[in-house]
């Protein structure tokens, strides 16, 4: 086009003319940057809201070029300004058309003149989903900063999550993540890690892993990821398979290994040789339920004065009760052990100290425990044995 012969038809009807695309001259200067020229045609009246045959305004075709001042031009200039929220035929605005291309330029511009980013095209695309598809970053960063009510999961369609796993947009899921989207937000095809590893996308895979994404979601035809991988046999439906599994075995021990932390924190903690015989179950059964009635009587005892020679023969009592449920045989298995230890009844508390140290410490069935303190004890007043 010639700037001369623009001129020429200001004062007729021509100005907004068509050709056979539909294309006015509007559009012609506006798709292939001809800022002066976009500025003559406004400034005799061209219209900025004629579509052509698809229903492109002109201010889609320059967003799609990512003219940033043309776009500029084409909303604060002329008779008419440029309607930002206009769709062409397939349901997009101008801010689908930079998105897509990744011209964060002109995205900026037209979310500061409230274009709005939750409109999708016919295929129910948000300028969020298109930029996560085609892995426009930048662009990604700038829609949901500036609206994160896109990071929901509204449609069983797709979320941009699906899309940047699907086609393996490592940094652009990484920015979803980050931002909040849900890991495990499902569609009709499945999770995020189901479009993964549809098309072979293992880094994408790796990442939704350590992100903590369940494995086991189902589709919509109840299939799981490994299920698909099956069916499509492939070197990378390998590699993931591997790595599916090794994830899977991972979340599994660590399930068992939190079950077994959580059983033992309800269980008393017995100090014990790894592997008790059957007697040695019995006898620390026996201990236990001795010295549990045994705790039970002295919190009986802390509204009563006690003293502690009474303390002493009350778990000397216990402590010959609980010897004498000893079976015999286990008697006669430590024959030596057992006369050394009725022997040692009638030692005064004196005597006992004198007791190596190994004997001090020889478990819940040595006397030096019985006649000792606990902390309990302590606390109700009752003295440590003298030194």
């Amino acid at each position: 086009l010639h700037l001369c012969f623009i001129c020429s038809i200001w004062r007729g009807p021509n100005v907004n003319c068509t050709d056979s695309s539909g294309y006015t001259a509007l559009h012609h200067a506006a798709l292939n940057g001809h800022k002066d020229i976009v500025l003559k045609l406004l400034q005799y009246e061209a219209s900025t809201n004629v579509a052509d045959n698809k229903g492109y305004f002109p201010i889609h075709l320059a967003a799609w070029k990512g003219d940033v001042e043309i776009v500029k031009i084409l909303i604060h200039h002329g008779p008419s300004h440029s309607r930002v929220n206009e769709q062409n035929n397939e349901n997009e605005t101008a801010l689908h058309c930079a998105a897509q291309y990744g011209h964060s330029e002109v995205v900026a511009v037209l979310l500061e003149e409230l274009t709005d980013p939750t409109i999708r095209n016919s295929k129910l695309e948000t300028p969020l989903d298109l930029a996560a598809l085609y892995g426009r970053l930048r662009v990604v960063k700038m829609i949901i900063s500036a609206h994160p009510n896109l990071m929901s999961c509204n449609t069983r369609k797709h979320t941009p999550l699906h899309l940047a796993a699907r086609n393996g947009h490592k940094a652009v899921v990484q920015v979803l993540l980050e931002a909040g989207m849900d890991v495990s937000c499902q569609t009709e095809k499945g999770s995020a890690l189901h479009e993964a590893a549809l098309f072979g996308k293992v880094d994408v895979v790796r990442v939704l892993l350590e992100t903590g994404i369940d494995a086991n979601i189902k589709d919509s035809l109840g299939r799981t990821v490994l299920d698909i991988l099956k069916e499509h046999p492939s070197q990378k439906s390998l590699q993931i398979a591997t790595l599916l599994q090794e994830y899977l075995e991972g979340v599994g021990r660590s399930a068992a290994l939190e079950e077994h932390v959580q059983e033992d924190t309800t269980q008393e903690i017995h100090i014990s040789s790894p592997v008790e015989s059957p007697s040695q179950k019995t006898k620390s059964e026996t201990v236990t339920g001795e010295l549990s009635k045994l705790l039970d009587e002295i919190k009986l005892c802390q509204e009563k004065d006690y003293s502690f020679e009474d303390l002493c023969h009350t778990i000397s009592d216990h402590y010959l009760d609980n010897l004498s449920k000893i079976s015999e045989e286990e008697l006669g298995k430590n024959g030596s052990q057992s006369v050394r230890t009725s022997s040692t009844i009638n030692l005064s508390p004196g005597e006992v100290e004198e007791e190596d140290d190994d004997e001090n410490t020889c478990g819940p069935s040595g006397l030096w425990e019985a006649l000792t303190p606990c902390n309990g004890c302590r606390n109700l007043g009752f003295p440590i044995l003298a030194q």
